[in-house]
């Protein structure tokens, strides 16, 4: 703690640039933020969601679901074996928490949370082996888009889950 000027309590640490952009690289390797952006128009506004030509993607996409949240609501911890997940938040305010259990990564059992929205939009990449939950911090419905390189296997889902609040991952979520 820091006494400056009257000022008691702990400095903020920089999370965005002046641009808005997020100021530091996800903490998790393999996990990907691309800044989408709005673009405004006579009618509104506009945002690409998805280019093949984008080099940090390169799927071929297998499955695209739209997922709305209820206010307040919470997922499932969740991970897969094969499936990479591409997030795109569309509506409302959505708190991303991710927590990387891959033996063999060089950031084995790092946390990160990264805020998904219409307001800012980014495509956030979920790599196989990287539990994520999502959290609806909205107060109103909101929405994302997980496009996928994976088709679901209703017979044989490679959906793990544990509930939020499990002991077995960090508390970010």
């Amino acid at each position: 703690m820091i006494v400056e000027m009257g000022m008691i309590g702990t400095r903020d640490t920089q999370t965005v640039k002046s641009d808005g952009a997020r100021a530091h690289t996800p903490n998790i390797s393999g996990v990907l933020v691309r800044e989408l952006g709005n673009i405004l128009t006579r009618s509104g506004s506009m945002a690409e969601v998805f280019r093949i030509d984008w080099s940090e993607i390169g799927i071929d996409v297998r499955q695209v679901n739209w997922v709305e949240m209820n206010p307040d609501a919470v997922t499932d911890w969740h991970a897969h074996t094969k499936q990479t997940d591409h997030l795109v938040g569309i509506g409302g305010n959505i708190k991303l928490a991710l927590w990387d259990a891959r033996p063999r990564s060089p950031t084995h059992g790092a946390t990160d949370i990264i805020r998904i929205g219409a307001k800012r939009p980014v495509m956030v990449v979920v790599p196989p082996g990287v539990w994520h939950g999502l959290r609806n911090e909205s107060g109103c419905p909101a929405s994302y888009l997980n496009i996928t390189d994976e088709t679901y296997v209703h017979e044989e889902p490679d959906n793990w889950r544990a509930e939020p609040g499990s002991p077995m991952i960090p508390k970010v979520l």
